[in-house]
């Protein structure tokens, strides 16, 4: 007779293979609560935001299992996400929580897949051997059409790094959101580096160690993404010129992204510094 726990097991990776190698969406009803809480950065809002996001995913999508441990109602499992039209093949450490019998509640994290050039350890970051680089530049490749749901995917790790920066891994967040020669445009001429903009987050984030960064409205035109978001935060020192008053901002930002083989290429942003400035002086 199986434990609770090899039963746990069982039912997580027979969930994950019905939903994402089988794409059986219906058999997969019955191992996700349709009152499904998500944590993850990169995945829509309950059940149905799962299903609508691997129902978007290429054809071609595989998840393989790796490791796997359950201690109580949780299970964390060790799995690599290929050919999902990004660049390279994402490596999850998925943590669900069981209750009666079904998946609950979820959270990840995620790491682009290092190619054997790319690993500093000389070591796979999955099972015994390192992903054929044709395998993974195939996967980039195969990039279908954007949809809405792609486009939060592929921008939420920057949106991440804006949120609190002082306390992020900024370079990183935003290397896994874009290119290393991404322009990031304040006119229309005049634009920033990846590297660069890293350095404004941070400090931003010391200036506004509560910075918040919510997307409120996101559109695809194209290779096009359009977001329309709301910052806040109450400085405690300068900004912009502006003395702290112990007061916050809540003001709009736009961004108009470019994608190219699954990651930003460019952005031409606005946001309303004045609305914010006048906020925090009255």
């Amino acid at each position: 007779m199986k434990t609770k726990q090899e039963a746990n097991k069982a039912l997580v990776i027979e969930a994950f293979d019905t939903l994402f190698n089988k794409r059986d969406y219906a058999a997969a009803e019955k191992f996700w609560s349709p009152n499904y809480i998500q944590h993850s950065a990169h995945i829509p809002p309950g059940r149905d935001g799962l299903f609508n996001l691997i129902k978007a995913s290429p054809p071609s999508l595989k998840y393989e299992h790796g490791l796997i441990t359950a201690e109580g109602d949780f299970v964390m499992v060790h799995g690599r996400y290929s050919n999902t039209g990004l660049p390279a093949n994402w490596i999850i450490v998925d943590i669900v929580r069981i209750e009666e019998g079904i998946l609950a509640e979820h959270w990840d994290v995620i790491q682009d897949e290092a190619t054997r050039e790319q690993s500093k350890s000389g070591n796979p970051m999955f099972g015994a051997s390192f992903s054929e680089p044709s395998r993974q530049a195939a996967a980039g490749a195969a990039v279908l059409p954007l949809t809405t749901e792609r486009a939060r995917m592929i921008v939420a790790p920057l949106y991440d790094a804006l949120n609190e920066p002082a306390k992020k891994d900024v370079a990183a967040l935003l290397a896994k959101a874009a290119h290393s020669d991404y322009r990031s445009y304040h006119t229309n001429e005049e634009w920033l580096s990846r590297e660069q903009l890293a350095e404004i987050f941070k400090n931003m984030g010391v200036i506004i160690p509560d910075l918040r960064w919510e997307i409120k409205d996101i559109r695809v035109i194209g290779d096009q993404i359009v977001v329309r978001g709301k910052a806040t935060g109450t400085p405690k020192g300068e900004f912009w010129g502006a003395k702290p008053t112990g007061k916050g901002f809540n003001t709009m930002a736009l961004d108009v992204f470019t994608v190219k083989n699954g990651k930003l290429a460019s952005c031409y942003h606005v946001e309303n510094w004045l609305t914010a400035l006048q906020q925090i002086s009255k």
